[in-house]
């Protein structure tokens, strides 16, 4: 009447009774499953009580892959796990029976990949994912039970409030997977966690929980679904004229007789005990380090100086080096990069900066570059040195300039004479002067010079510039000359002369010396009256006449008495600038 009942708490006895009727004079079962029933962890659990073992033991190993001072780690587990009791013995099978385990034969291996990450100083997040390969319960040489696979995976969150205390969520699914015996109730389980660790002494703390099954099968897991029994009710055995009758029953929700489950959540005690280290005592700043420094040019040639040019055009003239700094810091702290240059300026900041030598004269220049995370620059610099020199490629080119001295013309004598040395083709020279008459009065050592002419009337002079500063080896004309003349000194003129004359004839002669003395504004005019005291005055009244009646400038003449014998006499003298006015 009850074919595959098996166990109330499920087990690999197959078929399990949801449902039974009375049909005819007996009971019969209207509602059952032919697959077997079984939790993965207990397959075997079929008794109402059971007694304390050890289910399982764990070895394994934990490596954490990345350095153990970053804030995010990352890592992989690997473990292997078996159980003490098995099927291959009776007393191991009772245990199993009371729920010690599945009761696997060579035991289970499994890996997991893990992750942790410091999100403040008051909270971590951890999570993993991990596979495990199981194998099955075996008794007589006979599999009792395929068992699946797990896949698992969890993430967690602690809040270390302090060295005593520590809250913690978690939340941890398990699905099995891969062939396996079929099982009518499978479930994956879902757990949520919530509770605390405490720590009486570093070394020893217990744990507190509760733990609650999201995806139980209760009365919702049946919500709105429609069970359709059909059950086949045959004849007694050796009885006649029996028809055989079908019997179909219909219902929504849970099953008749089925019993959900009321509570699969549950409580967590744990005592755990192992080794620390020992604590760190302040902390202590780990200095940050440069690590290597790359320079984009190690030499940077300057331009041909004048008179040179490159051979080829293969000289490097950039003026700007880049620099690319790689740099450390053990607690990955944030850095700045200092640099100190012997010459030019460093231009950006950061790992990635750029040195300009613009204007750097010939010579050895160094930079030193080094980090500070936050102590100064307190770890390893690096030093680093540029050599600026002429382009090795260099070669003479003689392009002379031109050199000539400009002539200084006619002056009168104690006037200054003017040269001026003219030089073409930009070249940077000195300046040296030598004249063949006079003195240098000004400018010497500069391109043009005076010369005073005193004395010199009548004369020459010649002046030569001799240039300094020209390549030698070119050969190029470094003298020039240039001329100049000093007038002659003017003589006075005797323009008339003339004894006792009227009045009118005297006048006249006024007028053509007049005239003569207008055609030479810058002359003098002097008039030179011989005789006794007394025939001089007649003469100069009769002078004046003249001039006065003429207008005449009387400023433009000069009256010299040579007093002596008697006998009236005049001279006109025409006494041009600068002549010597003596000797009548």
């Amino acid at each position: 009447m009850y074919p595959g009942v098996g166990s109330v708490f499920g087990s690999i006895l197959p078929g399990v009774v949801l449902q039974s009727a009375v049909v005819g004079l007996s009971e019969r079962p209207v509602s059952f499953s032919t697959a077997p029933t079984y939790l993965p962890d207990a397959p075997f659990i079929s008794r109402r009580w059971a007694t304390s073992s050890f289910n399982s033991m764990d070895v394994g190993i934990k490596w954490r892959i990345n350095n153990a001072l970053k804030a995010v780690g990352y890592g992989v587990q690997a473990f292997y796990r078996w159980y003490p009791d098995s099927a291959q013995t009776s007393a191991g099978f009772n245990m199993l029976q009371r729920g010690a385990g599945p009761g696997a034969r060579r035991g289970d291996f499994g890996a997991n990949f893990f992750v942790d990450a410091r999100l403040a100083s008051w909270v971590n997040m951890s999570g993993n994912v991990g596979y495990t390969f199981v194998s099955n319960p075996t008794a007589g040489g006979f599999t009792l039970l395929d068992r699946p696979d797990e896949f698992t995976w969890a993430v967690g969150l602690d809040f270390p409030v302090n060295k005593f205390f520590q809250p913690m969520l978690e939340f941890t699914s398990k699905t099995y997977v891969r062939s396996r015996t079929p099982n009518a109730l499978e479930q994956d389980p879902m757990d949520g966690i919530a509770g605390v660790r405490i720590f009486p002494r570093r070394w020893f703390g217990v744990s507190l929980g509760y733990r609650i099954n999201f995806n139980q099968q209760d009365a919702d897991s049946f919500s709105g679904a429609t069970n359709v029994t059909n059950v086949l009710i045959p004849c007694p055995v050796g009885t006649t004229g029996c028809v055989a009758q079908s019997i179909t029953t219909t219902s929504t929700g849970t099953p008749r007789g089925f019993e959900a489950s009321t509570d699969p959540h549950g409580y967590i005690a744990q005592f755990f005990i192992g080794r620390r280290d020992k604590r760190d005592g302040d902390v202590q700043n780990k200095v940050a380090n440069v690590n290597s420094v790359t320079l984009s040019d190690s030499v940077i040639s300057l331009p041909c100086r004048p008179g040179f040019r490159s051979r080829s055009g293969a000289c490097n003239d950039s003026k700007t080096i880049s620099v690319q700094t790689s740099a450390s810091d053990p607690e990955n702290d944030p850095l700045v990069y200092n640099y100190t240059v012997s010459g030019g300026r460093i231009v950006g900041t950061g790992a990635n900066v750029q040195w300009d030598l613009s204007g750097a004269k010939e010579g050895t220049y160094t930079i030193t570059t080094g980090v500070d995370d936050g102590c100064g620059v307190c770890g390893k610099t690096d030093t680093r040195t540029v050599k600026v020199e002429e382009c090795p490629d260099c070669v003479q080119v003689c392009e002379c300039p031109t050199l000539s001295v400009s002539d200084g013309g006619v002056v009168a004598p104690g006037s200054a004479m003017n040269f001026t040395a003219n030089l073409t083709g930009g070249a940077s020279v000195t300046y040296n002067w030598s004249v063949s008459a006079g003195t240098i009065s000004s400018g010497q050592g500069t391109s043009s010079i005076s010369v005073d002419t005193t004395g010199l009337a009548g004369q020459n002079v010649t002046a030569t510039v001799d240039i300094a500063g020209l390549d030698a080896s070119c050969n190029c004309t470094t003298t020039a000359s240039g001329s100049g003349s000093v007038s002659a000194k003017p003589e006075k003129t005797l323009v008339d002369t003339f004894g006792k004359a009227p009045d009118d004839d005297v006048k006249a002669r006024v007028d053509a010396f007049y005239i003569t003395l207008n055609n030479n504004p810058n002359a003098q005019g002097y008039i030179i009256n011989y005789g006794t005291a007394a025939e001089i005055k007649k003469r100069r009244a009769q002078i004046m006449k003249a001039i006065n009646f003429r207008k005449y400038d009387a400023g433009r003449v000069t009256f010299v008495d040579s007093p002596g014998a008697a006998g009236t006499m005049t001279k006109f003298y025409l006494v041009p600038a600068g002549a010597e006015a003596s000797n009548w």
